[in-house]
């Protein structure tokens, strides 16, 4: 069996890198928006949003794993986070979409022409996805939505709100009435959060995605993000370490190289060790998602939540590396931290991450022994 990409996933995230290189504007210590539109222009012409969409709707039909490698070095690169949001709706409406929806909304997201937000936290809410309080009472949604990724530009929003049976996903047009958009001021400002309010929205008669089983729609699209962003961490915890190891090589203390210090030895090599682990967790993660595997929930969990640790662990350690001009404003290191921690908190923070591990792991031992007792 062999676990490593192939050639074809190799050379897509290749070239997703060298693409992305060339919009450094993305990486410079400014923080302004700017920069994310030319680069979701050259992601949509070089055809990464058509990637998972299925051959008959204009695309190329491939799965998360496929891209696992691309959505890294979005991260490495610090890409536009919203291309996070649509390869995670094409997946749900791969999976859940009713043949109207697929039809009419797919080869619009493969082109790059229809922006799509998920819209699923809220404050002073849990969490858990079938928590959220936005509701919809006799076919009006109402509701707030906070951290909504490039919310301004979004077309549609995918909003996870309560129904009469629970939690369920719904498509709304950003331009319907009652839709509002108040930027927030966070930490990151070139991920251009947003807050979305929705004052008794009329939903549309395709508005709702699986309708046969809306809860799965839930889990299938907060998974989708999960395990992508853990993509997006792996690549900025690479990044960080390749930019500390390059650093300890060139810089000149005492007469030597301080990579020859074994403090600094020490650093690079941990965190290289970190790096690779959450490297395995999280193709691990992308796989069992891809393939709907009986662990998904834990093994995206985990994923998410050891590579958000460990790109944040890598920001601090390589900062500290360069010393004092680490946490200078112009050097810019500090754009991948402020990423890395926006990031924690998309689809789930490390700690409900961890509690859903520790849940699901229970409830595999659980029926672990249930299996055994009835074989005996």
């Amino acid at each position: 069996m062999n676990f490593a990409f192939n050639e074809e996933q190799k050379s897509l995230g290749e070239t997703v890198d060298r693409l992305l290189e060339d919009h450094a504007a993305l990486r410079a210590p400014d923080l302004s928006a700017e920069a994310n539109g030319p680069a979701w222009d050259a992601l949509a012409e070089l055809g990464l949003f058509a990637m998972m969409v299925p051959e008959d709707q204009g695309g190329a039909g491939l799965t998360a794993v496929d891209l696992a490698l691309s959505v890294e070095a979005m991260g490495s690169a610090l890409g536009p986070i919203a291309a996070l949001d649509a390869l995670a709706v094409t997946d749900l409406l791969v999976r859940h979409g009713t043949p109207a929806q697929q039809a009419d909304l797919l080869p619009r997201i493969a082109t790059g022409e229809l922006r799509v937000a998920v819209a699923v936290t809220e404050q002073g809410c849990d969490e858990a996805p079938e928590g959220v309080g936005t509701t919809v009472t006799g076919n009006r949604l109402s509701g707030t939505k906070v951290l909504v990724r490039e919310a301004a530009a979004a077309h549609l929003f995918a909003v996870v709100a309560q129904s009469g049976t629970g939690a369920a996903i719904y498509l709304v047009p950003a331009d319907a009435a009652g839709v509002t958009v108040r930027a927030h001021e966070d930490i990151d400002p070139t991920c251009a959060l947003g807050e979305v309010t929705f004052d008794n929205v009329e939903l549309g008669a395709e508005a709702l995605v699986g309708a046969a089983n809306p809860a799965r729609a839930v889990t299938r699209l907060f998974d989708g993000g999960a395990a992508l962003s853990a993509c997006l961490q792996v690549g900025i915890a690479a990044r960080m370490l390749a930019t500390a190891v390059e650093y300890a090589r060139t810089r000149v203390q005492f007469g030597q190289a301080i990579g020859a210090f074994q403090a600094i030895k020490h650093r690079c090599a941990d965190m290289a060790v970190a790096v690779e682990a959450a490297r395995s967790a999280t193709y691990y993660g992308v796989w069992a998602f891809a393939e709907d595997a009986p662990d998904r929930a834990r093994a995206v969990s985990m994923a998410k939540a050891y590579a958000g640790e460990v790109a944040k662990h890598v920001c601090n350690e390589t900062i500290q590396v360069h010393g004092g001009m680490g946490f200078t404003w112009e050097l810019g290191l500090h754009r991948y931290l402020r990423r890395a921690k926006v990031i924690e908190h998309a689809f789930g923070s490390t700690l409900w991450h961890n509690e859903r591990i520790v849940v699901e792991t229970l409830r595999m031992d659980e029926a672990c022994s249930g299996d055994k007792l009835a074989a005996a």
